[in-house]
């Protein structure tokens, strides 16, 4: 399918209609709206659903959506060109498109292909039998965007007391 304003609005528009639908886009593609500490964003996340208490339009230019950030609604907006995947979080059927992708992104995915495959040749070794999966089932697998090689800085270390558990916002009042 070419890359086009119009194959880009029907995919959205077909996502939408079966539930919540998770965009990519480069926030720094001009044009695109979204709250100040992600403007920077190369792979901006977003996820949308009709049954948002506000109206989603999508049009052949763009995707305009008032989103909660932070708790705060913001009025966004995304050029259908910024837009390089959409696809359902539940279960990762989608679409990507190349062409839009910006070049971290390539890099990132490349790396990663190249990854995946030294870890499938080693795992098809005799010596080194295969684990099995652990993902639902027809269920695609996420994986982590920071490099899997290095500890997260916010890992915990195994010694240190579990942290308290955060108090919801909601409370019952009767």
């Amino acid at each position: 399918m070419p890359d086009t304003s119009t194959s880009k609005e029907a995919v959205i528009l077909k996502l939408l209609s079966e539930g919540d639908t998770m965009l990519c886009l480069d926030a720094r593609y001009p044009g695109v709206h979204v709250p100040g500490q992600h403007a920077h964003n190369h792979a901006l996340r977003l996820i949308l659903n009709l049954n948002f208490p506000q109206p989603i339009e999508v049009d052949a230019e763009g995707v305009s959506v008032s989103l909660s950030f932070g708790g705060r609604r913001f009025a966004c907006y995304i050029p259908l060109a910024a837009l390089w995947a959409a696809f359902n979080p539940e279960t990762m059927q989608g679409m990507m498109w190349p062409d839009s992708m910006p070049v971290e992104v390539k890099a990132d995915f490349a790396a990663r292909q190249q990854h995946d495959g030294a870890e499938s040749s080693q795992a098809s070794a005799p010596s080194a039998p295969a684990a099995p999966a652990t993902t639902k089932k027809g269920r695609g697998r996420l994986r982590p965007v920071e490099d899997a090689h290095e500890p997260s800085p916010s890992a915990p270390e195994a010694d240190a007391p579990p942290a308290p558990r955060p108090r919801g916002h909601l409370r019952l009042i009767k």
